[in-house]
């Protein structure tokens, strides 16, 4: 015997997406910048060097004096002249005071004394007599360096960025519907259920 049954056919609903992709778009303009920077300057200072040469020495041996040392100099010898023969003079009176009590008279003595010249002494010189004659005195010039520098300017304007953002879609829609059909197959059927 065959049964009465019942045949279900369903369908599933499905389901359909359109979508667009989003988009970014980003651009960065290069920044503003500007440089300064002024000509450093450059100052120096110069003295100018010293050379003195003092001959005056190295004259003198020559005899090449100036007149107030000149008269310093005969001065000072006709002091020491006068001392001396004021010296002598005095030697000499105390020789002719004992001049009694000896048997050799000091009178020829003296006499040859005064009348026989110095005996006069001679080398080869130089002219000035030594190099310490002359004198040196150097001073070096100085130099002085003064540098002003500029200052380094640097000016930057960052630009912001440009940015361009299209969102992306997403649609869904129906894309079959959902069914469901129920048929019953076999022999009549006439019962509740």
């Amino acid at each position: 015997m065959k049964l009465p049954r019942l045949e279900i056919d369903s369908q599933l609903a499905y389901l359909g997406l359109n979508k667009s992709r989003s988009t970014i778009e980003i651009r960065q303009p290069k920044a503003d910048m500007s440089l300064n920077q002024p000509q450093p300057e450059v100052e120096y200072m110069k003295t100018d060097s010293k050379l003195e040469i003092d001959q005056t020495e190295a004259f003198a041996d020559a005899n090449l004096k100036n007149p107030l040392r000149v008269v310093k100099e005969w001065a000072a010898k006709a002091k020491q002249k006068a001392l001396q023969s004021i010296a002598e003079n005095a030697v000499e009176g105390n020789r002719l005071m004992r001049i009694e009590g000896q048997r050799k008279s000091a009178i020829p003595e003296i006499a040859r004394e005064n009348s026989e010249p110095d005996q006069m002494q001679f080398n080869i010189g130089y002219m000035p007599s030594s190099a310490d004659k002359v004198k040196f005195s150097y001073q070096p010039s100085t130099i002085e360096i003064k540098v002003h520098r500029g200052n380094f300017n640097i000016d930057i304007k960052p630009n912001e960025p440009i940015i361009k953002y299209n969102p992306g879609n997403l649609q869904n829609y129906l894309k079959q519907k959902a069914s469901m059909q129920i048929r019953a197959v076999g022999a009549a059927l006439d019962q509740k259920i």
